[in-house]
């Protein structure tokens, strides 16, 4: 699933880059639960084409000065304050340029075009989206500021949970031809829309990174596959090769984590963890039993989004069959035949 997301996000970056003629560029929204590694995924990514555009742009750029900020930042990432507001969210993206904020709205969404065009910037990733609620007018101006910046020749890249039903497509239509998602154009709202008169559209894919299934022998292939890089990662000294990937333990670690991405690796970790200080130095289910899921600091994670998930409770490690040895049949009363005559 992290492989295809990531194909489909370098492709479009790349492709999008390519471009110079006038319009809007085509974006797209990483769809997923929480801990489900749509972050992590996408940064990768993004990382990726940093690296080829860079290499691309090497002989036209001048080289690094000590002590000056780069000049040239193709990719930036930015994260939507819980409280959503359009002037919260132009001083998150001017500190990603360590710009200065000016006072004003207008002014601020100003200084973020001015940033995204003067650092040529080709991706702008926007993380908890869905921390948007449509019924704020503040939301409403908000979106409407996001989707503006698509006239800067920028690839939007959004990121959130659970984005068909946090109510951010409401206003959206799915294009017959294209199969993407269409946004109309902004005709409300106090945001700076300089860019209204052009009537462009604002289109988007969706991409889902689900957890991983259990119930198809294609998904249990998937999971087996991703619990085995996992083991040939581990470094306890009383591993073996199967150790995770063997008997019930597969089974017991989907039932515990439910597939997701983030609970299976904080799972595991705390494991090994466990696992070091005792001596085990191998991971059992009977070892995982005791270890408790810890998300650690959720202080900057809205619950209300979805981000934090439900972590499965009261998960019992699986119990050894036992085999049921019969008692023998007493064979004291049974007829053997007739007793062969004494030799006289």
């Amino acid at each position: 699933m992290s492989v295809r997301v990531a194909d489909l996000m370098r492709g479009r970056l790349q492709n999008n880059a390519v471009k110079f003629m006038p319009g809007t560029r085509d974006g797209l929204m990483v769809n997923g639960g929480g801990f489900q590694g749509k972050t992590e995924t996408a940064c990768d990514a993004a990382a990726s084409f940093e690296d080829l555009w860079r290499d691309v742009h090497r002989q036209l750029l001048p080289g690094q000065t000590p002590g000056t900020r780069d000049l040239f930042v193709p990719v930036a990432y930015c994260r939507l304050p819980v409280r959503a507001a359009p002037k919260a969210l132009c001083k998150t993206i001017l500190d990603v340029y360590g710009d200065p904020h000016p006072n004003t709205l207008d002014d601020l969404i100003r200084a973020v075009r001015d940033a995204i065009r003067d650092h040529n910037t080709t991706a702008l990733l926007i993380d908890d989206v869905t921390r948007l609620r449509l019924h704020r007018e503040d939301d409403q101006d908000t979106l409407d500021l996001i989707r503006e910046l698509m006239d800067l020749n920028v690839t939007l890249v959004l990121i959130g949970v659970d984005i068909p039903r946090s109510g951010l497509l409401r206003s959206a239509y799915v294009d017959p031809r294209t199969k993407q998602w269409v946004f109309p154009e902004v005709k409300q709202g106090r945001s700076h829309n300089d860019a209204a008169s052009t009537q462009t559209e604002r289109r988007f894919d969706l991409v889902d990174l689900d957890p991983f299934d259990y119930s198809t022998p294609a998904g249990i292939t998937a999971f087996l596959d991703h619990l085995a890089g996992i083991e040939d990662q581990l470094r306890l000294f009383r591993s073996f090769e199967g150790m995770l990937t063997t008997g019930a333990m597969p089974e017991y670690l989907f039932r515990r984590t439910r597939g997701i991405v983030g609970l299976l690796r904080r799972l595991i970790e705390d494991g090994c963890t466990e696992a070091i200080t005792n001596g085990e130095e191998q991971l059992t289910p009977e070892l995982l039993a005791r270890t408790s899921i810890h998300l650690g600091d959720l202080a900057d994670l809205d619950p209300d989004a979805g981000e934090i998930p439900e972590i499965p409770q009261n998960v019992r490690p699986p119990q050894e069959k036992k085999t049921s040895r019969k008692k023998p049949r007493n064979t004291v009363f049974d007829d053997h035949g007739e007793r062969p005559a004494a030799d006289g």
